[in-house]
């Protein structure tokens, strides 16, 4: 079963699983645009899952994470989220060990790959119009489309689009509200 944890401004984590994952709310102009359009997509009850518009997987027990981020995706230590609020969603022994380096497998070859800017157009078409664009680029990858298909590497989220799918969207899948 999966355990959330919350670290406010000046709080980390104190030891990682590779495997698990983070959700945080940025502010860059692309998290901003991202936030918009989870706002029309998730209302009533499902609005607190919009707070979330960055999503990373931990691949380090040190803390490290791959991100897709506007200039591509990398490694970075997740110390780097310290000055904000970051979710930390650990998945739990039912997600075994060979299952996780899959997953982290998966995540660590799409470093140095570029930023998915036609998937999360289509993303946002999405979320405006309700029909599913996926416009994609081979090796193109959007923060929740990167984590979603790490984890279905490792036979989790079966039926999450990861071309269509959002922070808000892993964040209602693990009932991860911005408040815990």
């Amino acid at each position: 079963m999966a355990r959330v944890e919350r670290y406010g401004p000046g709080e980390a984590a104190a030891h990682f699983t590779p495997g698990d994952f983070i959700l945080t709310h940025r502010h860059t102009p692309i998290a901003q645009l991202i936030s918009i359009g989870e706002k029309r997509r998730f209302r009533g009850a499902d609005a607190v899952y919009a707070h979330w518009s960055h999503c990373a997987l931990v691949v380090g027990d040190d803390g490290a994470v791959v991100e897709a981020e506007s200039t591509g995706v990398r490694r970075s230590p997740i110390a780097r989220y310290k000055a904000d609020e970051y979710h930390l969603v650990r998945l739990g022994p039912e997600f075994a060990t060979e299952r996780r380096r899959r997953a982290v497998k998966y995540a660590d070859a799409q470093v140095g790959k570029a930023f998915g800017y036609f998937a999360l157009v289509g993303a946002a078409l999405f979320l405006v119009t309700g029909l599913p664009f996926r416009l994609m680029r081979r090796d193109h990858q959007i923060c929740s489309g990167l984590v979603v298909r790490a984890l279905q590497e490792a036979d989790m989220l079966p039926g999450l689009d990861p071309a269509l799918t959002l922070p808000a969207d892993l964040a209602k899948t693990f009932n991860v509200s911005a408040v815990v």
